[in-house]
């Protein structure tokens, strides 16, 4: 006779509980977590595993001290710093992935999984190098004599040092993107990019207001009496506060939206949670008091669009709710402007009276630049070549007095220097990366703070790049690619077991 009431052995009980535990993940969608699922299994799986998360920590966090450091000697904007930085970056690359292949042959190279983000980037550095090596004559139809050279771009060095700055760039978003497989990770990561914007912030206030304006390299000669830091041009480290603070926006609200725990009493205005939330807007306040203090008219309006639209979708991520999202961000939006204005907006405004006689300036070396363009709709003039072309091309009324070595429109400098359609990729790259950031932050219930940030770095970039070369700076370029890299990252988590 069979006891029903005999208790189960340990072994039918285990295969029962297993059983019920594959019906239960098979019960939740692909996307239930927004992040894939790894299993480690065995105790040489689980050093394994270990092993490669200490060297990604480690890799991520000379990642984040190389994009931070970049800024300091004149924002990189030279070739001597291009080709450190590449060749810094492409060393790394290679040590990692030979290193990650010893450690772990089974882990997946993540990056293959956004080929189209990287191969429409990668046409850029390629064309390039095609221009440098096996171009054809330049001739446009203006040029006294019929300038021709015997490769595809008006300066062959330049071009070439350009294509390999750009590689090296390649290399800076692979290796972010194969770290950013854990969201503890990229959160640390993302802090670390907050606080060394922060320092740069903090930096320029001090050299700005009890140092006499001066430079991080030596004597101050332009833009006097504005916030410059460790960048030469305002305009361009306004895009770098900007980044820093959209960035910022997001930890912070992330952080504060993490569930705590009751504490008796209730919580208070002076609890330790509220000061720590307090703290960091006051870190975020002082970004936002540099990028005003750079009197950067674009810079300002862009570097705060994108904070707002970081704001506006967290807050509707947290609250379900449009109108409400909406109405909180334009409460911030008008606060922000009635309080920075006040402390250093005066120089902004002036500024803008300004704005008028500066637009019909630019507007003359746009129509300029788009006569280039129709002159080589497809080849372009040559990858980094903008300035030896537009003097060749240059007319009146655009002052000859003036050396103009970029367009001011980064869309146009793309599209004289590498034509219509390889100018026109990294767009696509860049608006392929936006529709994926979104899908993140959809599916995502969390950990998708940095991807938010993505996507307003992006409407950020987009609306500076109209008026300005800020994405033609090194450091800028960098941040804005980490930025990017992270917020694509494929979290990873360890199976219930």
């Amino acid at each position: 006779m069979i006891d029903f009431d005999k208790p189960r052995s340990a072994q039918a009980q285990a295969r029962a509980e297993a059983r019920a535990d594959e019906t239960r993940r098979a019960a939740l969608p692909d996307d239930a977590f927004g992040f894939e699922e790894i299993r480690l299994e065995g105790e040489n799986g689980q050093a394994t595993g270990a092993l490669a998360r200490r060297i990604n920590d480690r890799v991520g966090a000379v990642l984040v001290a190389v994009v931070v450091l970049a800024a300091i000697p004149l924002a990189s904007a030279r070739p001597v710093f291009w080709m450190i930085w590449a060749a810094v970056l492409g060393l790394m690359l290679a040590v990692y992935m030979v290193t990650v292949a010893l450690v772990d042959p089974a882990r997946p190279i993540n990056s293959l999984k956004l080929k189209a983000v990287l191969l429409p980037a990668l046409a850029m550095p390629l064309f390039g190098l095609v221009q440098y090596l096996v171009g054809g004559p330049l001739a446009l139809d203006d040029l006294p004599g019929g300038l021709r050279t015997p490769v595809g771009t008006l300066a062959p060095e330049a071009t070439f040092m350009a294509v390999v700055r750009l590689f090296g760039l390649f290399a800076l978003f692979v290796l972010v993107h194969e770290v950013s497989t854990r969201a503890r990770r990229v959160t640390a990561m993302a802090w670390g990019l907050f606080a060394g914007v922060a320092l740069h912030a903090v930096w320029a206030l001090i050299a700005l207001v009890f140092l006499d304006d001066v430079a991080f390299w030596g004597e101050k000669t332009a833009y006097l009496g504005v916030a410059t830091g460790t960048f030469v041009n305002r305009n361009s480290f306004a895009n770098f506060l900007g980044m820093g603070l959209g960035l910022g926006v997001a930890l912070i609200l992330a952080r504060a939206a993490r569930p705590h725990l009751r504490m008796p009493g209730g919580r208070t205005l002076l609890s330790e949670r509220n000061l720590e939330t307090a703290a960091l807007w006051l870190v975020a306040g002082i970004i936002l008091i540099a990028m005003l203090a750079t009197q950067s008219r674009m810079g300002v309006v862009s570097g705060g669009i994108g904070a707002l639209l970081v704001y506006f979708v967290m807050k509707l991520k947290r609250d379900h709710t449009v109108l409400a999202a909406a109405t909180r961000t334009a409460v911030i939006a008008l606060a922000g402007i009635v309080v920075g204005f006040g402390v250093f907006g005066r120089g902004l405004l002036e500024r803008g009276l300004f704005t008028a006689t500066e637009a019909v300036n630019r507007s003359e070396i746009y129509k300029q630049v788009i006569g280039m363009i129709a002159e080589r709709p497809l080849a372009g003039t040559g990858l980094d070549t903008f300035q030896p072309a537009f003097e060749i091309a240059q007319q009146p009324p655009v002052s000859a007095a003036l050396v103009w070595r970029l367009a001011h429109n980064s869309y146009l400098t793309l599209w004289s220097e590498m034509g219509l359609i390889v100018g026109t990729l990294p767009l696509i790259a860049v608006a392929v990366i936006a529709v994926k950031l979104v899908t993140i932050i959809r599916r995502r219930r969390t950990d998708y703070a940095v991807a938010a940030a993505g996507l307003g770095v992006i409407v950020q970039q987009a609306l500076h790049a109209t008026v300005d070369f800020s994405l033609e700076i090194q450091a800028n370029l960098m941040l804005f690619i980490v930025i990017l890299a992270m917020g694509l990252g494929r979290l990873r988590r360890k199976a219930t077991r």
